[in-house]
This record gives C-alpha cells, sequence and structure tokens, in this order.
C-alpha cells in the first residue's frame, strides 16, 4: 500500500513543518503517558515495551493526521471568509501576471483581450484589462468601454463585480476630467451602493465638486 503522495512543493514543506512541531512533542508525550501507566500498575512491563514501539508509527500517523487537519481548516477559513456577502474567490491569470511584472504592460493586454474573446463572460479577465488599460497604458477609452460591457452584461455580472466596475469608471472620468460623467457616476454610486464606505466617500466627492461648480459659478458670474 502506497503512501499519501506529495506532489505540491508547498504541501511537502508543510508536511515537514508539521514533523519538526509536533513529531518530537508527540513521541514526548506519548513515552510519559506509558511509563505514567506502567508506573501505576495499569499495564504490564511487556506491553509498556510494546508501546514504546509503537511509539513511532504512532507519531507519524499522528503528524499526517495534524498536517490534514491544519490544511483543510485553513482552506475552509478562506471559503468562509470569501462567502460573505456571496464574493467567489478571484480567477489567477499567471502568464498575464508575469508580463505585468517584467513591466511588459501592452502584451500582457493583448493576452486578455485573446482570453476575453474566447471567454466572454469572464468579467473578471475584463476588470484587469481595463484597470491595466487605466494604470499603465492610458487606454482610458478601451477601459470606459470594458467598465460599461459589465454593467450591462447578459446575465449580469455579480455585484463585485459591478460594484469594481462603477469604482473604474470613476477613476477613468477622474483621470480624465470629465466632471459631468464623474458626477454622475458618484451620484449612481451613492444611490446604488448607500450604506457602505466606498457610497460615502462618493458622496464626499459628489459634495466637493457641486461645491466647487458653485464657487466657479459665482466668481464668473457679473456683478
Amino acid at each position: 500500500m502506497k503512501g499519501p503522495q506529495y506532489s505540491d512543493p508547498a504541501d511537502g514543506i508543510q508536511l515537514l513543518r508539521a514533523a519538526a512541531w509536533f513529531g518530537p512533542a508527540c513521541y514526548g508525550m506519548l513515552s510519559l503517558l506509558w511509563y505514567f501507566m506502567f508506573d501505576k500498575g495499569w499495564i504490564s512491563g511487556g506491553v509498556f515495551a510494546l508501546l514504546l514501539v509503537l511509539n513511532l508509527p504512532l507519531t507519524v500517523l499522528g503528524i499526517f493526521v495534524i498536517h490534514r487537519a491544519v490544511g483543510s481548516a485553513a482552506v475552509g477559513l478562506v471559503h468562509t471568509i470569501f462567502a460573505v456577502g456571496d464574493m467567489p474567490l478571484e480567477p489567477t491569470y499567471p502568464r498575464q501576471d508575469v508580463l505585468i511584472a517584467r513591466g511588459q504592460y501592452a502584451e500582457a493586454a493583448d493576452w486578455f483581450r485573446d482570453h476575453i474573446r474566447i471567454e466572454p463572460g469572464d468579467h473578471d479577465a475584463r476588470l484587469r484589462l481595463a484597470q491595466l488599460l487605466e494604470s499603465h497604458l492610458h487606454g482610458y477609452d478601451e477601459a470606459e468601454r470594458l467598465y460599461l460591457e459589465i454593467r450591462k452584461a447578459e446575465p449580469p455580472a455579480d455585484r463585485r463585480q459591478q460594484m469594481r466596475a462603477a469604482n473604474g469608471l470613476i477613476d477613468v472620468y477622474r483621470k480624465t476630467g470629465r466632471k459631468d460623467r464623474l458626477k454622475v457616476e458618484l451620484a449612481r454610486f451613492v444611490d446604488r451602493y448607500g450604506g457602505t464606505p466606498f457610497a460615502d466617500g462618493a458622496a464626499r466627492e459628489l459634495k466637493e465638486l457641486k461645491e466647487a461648480d458653485l464657487t466657479s459659478e459665482s466668481r464668473h458670474s457679473p456683478r
């Protein structure tokens, strides 16, 4: 019968850590337990010797149990965290991430475009492309179009994706100086996501823009 196979290096490292931390303590506690039972006369000398021999396989078994339990608990915690508010784990795009890390932003954008052509329903990829265009390539028009595609998608994008698209549109209009569109998006954000810290920030910015408009009008109005 073959033992567990660990093809994931990270998983193997975690197993070694569990062995280093738990193994000696487990072996020592088991030995003390057997000695305590022998000292109290609960087990014979032969049983005591046999249990000492079994310490090693019992310790190894305990290491595997602890390793699996800790791994399962960690995965469960991550899933629980992202389940709050119906927030799924975000997908990853390794090739694009490597290109971005190298500063090859245009190539990464092309990979995202190709991916979206194949997977038109992947709004996370659409968001990543729009943010890349906005942050590094000054592709504000294309970024705006991508954010609006998420807003108008059928079936609708999830709440998290729609909120990120709304934030993206606000950033685009802010960077391009399109104050009229910016005020519309801020008002829409406040109306749709009222009660959240993000909506409170949008409301403050909208108020400041309106006050700045009134100040500007008063300065240019005939006296």
